[in-house]
């Protein structure tokens, strides 16, 4: 039988599809080069066919299972379940407003035409309760026809649904823990806070439960936290109460063995910023000891260097990334690596975030001198996903509202608009009557009014109803979604159109794996000057940490704290799909970023973040083209 190991290096071999030296897996493993050619001996004596082919001078790789075609990697960047591709085809139905041709569906998003006919009849069933709706077939087309009041209904309804889904959403998170159940472990500790009567802020309830759910899965392994000391005086707290109560509810529940490190850095969690009072600034890394608030400091003062995104003021992420910190060097020290639970989910969906993760990690190994898991990225990933929100929540659109003098009428109408937008929309005015100079001089992003106006402002305009209706609801959430898409739009045009030269695009790229593709493409850059020749270097030393490969179809190299002289995106159309890491990548496109232009990394990855999450357009771009037809689908 395996060990745990053992098992992970097949996994391993088999994911990078392409050798690795015995020093490579060594350093993963952190163990010798004389116990990795143990353990494949081992994998190889498991069956009756060798897993893993040995090569003196080029290492280790997976062998395919005989009789058995090796899996394609999913394309993560399609809809993949009945739910959300039943979402992707509403969309396109309401927001297209035009007919789907199925055939052409099917191509779209890789499925069977019976997998299709079933989405529909999901559809009919989820349209139900709208009577003016209904879904009419035409030979090979399907189209969603009724009163324009149900659509918009149907539309608003959807897209607050969307919202909800926000970075932390534990029910598309719970899935990822496959031994237990996270959302009852959440009700166990909601249960628990009610019996305390302890109140948990809303933006770090989910880090507290994913907090909970990643001990849980590490305990089941027998992998404990052990403290070095005491934290003085933390038992007689209450958080230290509801910690200890909960893991002896979890442990009766999931037959788990508890010990007391793990109830202690719970508490602390609960705790956020006040947990500085009993979480010591120092512990010991060999012969030295680090100050983890410097730490903590000084790779948030990365993050602003290299992304320009400044989260210095933020005391609950300090409070969370300390405590983080804390057990990343106990594992350090303890040679402990954190499972893949959510790593693929969060790169794949938030790909600027994971970014961030993934520098804070690269200058932790600069700091602590040795190699850190990438799930490491993943959790601290979390803690800046959740901060962004914060960060995000402040730059809400600004709105005046125009209505008569009722105190009544006008009071409710408010407070019901802020109930419905509050995370996105804040009132800095409400007028009983339109005065245009007035309303210039305040420069709100739009203007609200219960009667009509007129005026020559350059200002979305939305009639709403005292009453608040379904339509004023509607009418507002477009209105706050066309800004949203316009402020993206504004940066992307402003920055990003110049970026893509004709000199660094490759039409028609012949290249076998990611380094040939990267190697040409940085020479490119090298012989214009652009970058110097260290760069290449360091696009492939990123490369190494994780493959930048974000949907099956799109890679984007990269390079931290390596400047260009001016800002370029290299594009490689392959003549052939390269492996990419999980994904078969068509589409390479390189950025390199001069130093003052920090900002663009943020709008480009949240392109990147938009485009992989539009199959359809996300197909288009991959198409072999010219370069002026590249750059037309690119600012669609």
């Amino acid at each position: 039988m395996l060990n745990r190991r053992q098992e992970q290096l097949i996994k391993l071999l088999t994911e990078k599809k392409e050798w690795m030296t015995s020093r490579e897996l060594a350093g993963y493993f952190r163990v010798t080069d004389r116990t990795i050619r143990s353990d494949v001996d081992a994998v190889n004596r498991q069956g009756d066919h060798p897993l893993v082919e040995s090569n003196v001078r080029k290492g280790y790789r997976a062998l395919p299972v005989a009789g058995q075609e090796p899996k394609p990697a999913q394309n993560q960047g399609m809809p993949q379940t009945p739910g959300t591709r039943c979402i992707y085809i509403i969309q396109k139905l309401l927001l297209e407003n035009r007919e789907l041709n199925l055939t052409e569906l099917q191509g779209q998003i890789y499925v069977s035409d019976s997998s299709i006919q079933n989405d529909l009849k999901r559809i009919r069933r989820m349209i139900e309760p709208y009577p003016g709706l209904r879904l009419v077939r035409s030979r090979e087309c399907i189209s969603l026809q009724g009163d324009e009041i149900s659509k918009r209904r149907f539309y608003r309804e959807l897209l607050v649904a969307e919202v909800q889904e926000n970075f932390l959403n534990l029910n598309r998170l719970a899935h990822l823990y496959r031994h237990f159940d996270l959302i009852e472990v959440k009700d166990i500790f909601v249960k628990v806070l009610e019996e305390y009567d302890y109140s948990i802020h809303e933006s770090l309830f989910s880090m507290l439960i994913l907090h909970a759910g990643t001990s849980i899965e590490r305990i089941r392994t027998c992998h404990y936290i052990q403290p070095e000391e005491e934290q003085q005086g933390l038992k007689d707290t209450i958080e230290y109460q509801i910690s200890r109560t909960f893991f002896e509810r979890i442990s009766g529940r999931l037959h788990l063995e508890i010990q007391e490190g793990e109830i202690s850095m719970f508490a602390l969690v609960i705790m956020g910023r006040r947990a500085s009072n009993y979480a010591s600034d120092h512990i010991r890394l060999g012969d030295r000891w680090l100050n983890i608030r410097r730490l903590m400091e000084e790779a948030l003062a990365r993050l602003k260097e290299v992304f320009g995104v400044d989260f210095a003021g933020d005391e609950d992420l300090a409070a969370g990334l300390k405590i983080h910190l804390h057990g990343l060097v106990e594992r350090v020290k303890n040679q402990v690596v954190l499972e893949d639970i959510f790593l693929e989910e969060i790169k794949q969906k938030y790909p600027l975030v994971f970014e961030m993760g993934v520098c804070i990690v690269s200058y932790l190994e600069e700091q602590l001198q040795t190699r850190i898991g990438d799930m490491e990225s993943g959790f601290i990933a979390l803690h800046l996903g959740a901060a962004s929100e914060r960060m995000n929540s402040v730059r809400k659109h600004r709105a005046v509202m125009i209505m008569p003098h009722n105190q009544v009428f006008s009071g409710m109408c408010e407070k019901r608009i802020l109930e419905l937008y509050r995370e996105r929309m804040e009132i800095v005015r409400k007028c009983s009557y339109f005065e245009e100079e007035e309303i210039r001089l305040l420069d709100p992003d739009l203007v609200l009014t219960t009667f009509p106006i007129e005026h020559r402002l350059d200002i979305p305009t939305v009639s709403i109803s005292l009453f608040v209706d379904p339509e004023t609801e509607a009418n507002i959430l477009q209105a706050l979604n066309r800004l949203d898409k316009k402020r993206f739009r504004l940066e992307f045009t402003s920055h990003m159109g110049h970026l893509i030269r004709k000199e660094h695009y490759y039409p028609d790229l012949n290249a076998r794996t990611p380094k040939e593709v990267i190697c040409c493409l940085c020479r490119g850059l090298e012989k214009e000057g652009i970058v110097d020749e260290h760069f290449q270097d360091i696009v492939l030393e990123r490369e190494r940490m994780t493959p930048t490969s974000f949907a099956n179809a799109l890679a984007i190299p990269h390079a931290f704290r390596a400047y260009a002289s001016r800002s370029t995106i290299a594009v490689a159309q392959l003549q052939n799909p390269v492996q990419w890491g999980a994904f078969e990548v068509r589409l390479v496109m390189l950025f390199a970023i001069n130093e003052g232009d920090q900002r663009m990394i943020k709008i480009f990855f949240d392109w990147v973040s938009d485009i992989v999450s539009r199959p359809e357009e996300l197909a288009k771009l991959t198409e072999r083209c010219s370069y002026e037809e590249f750059t037309e689908r690119v600012m669609e």
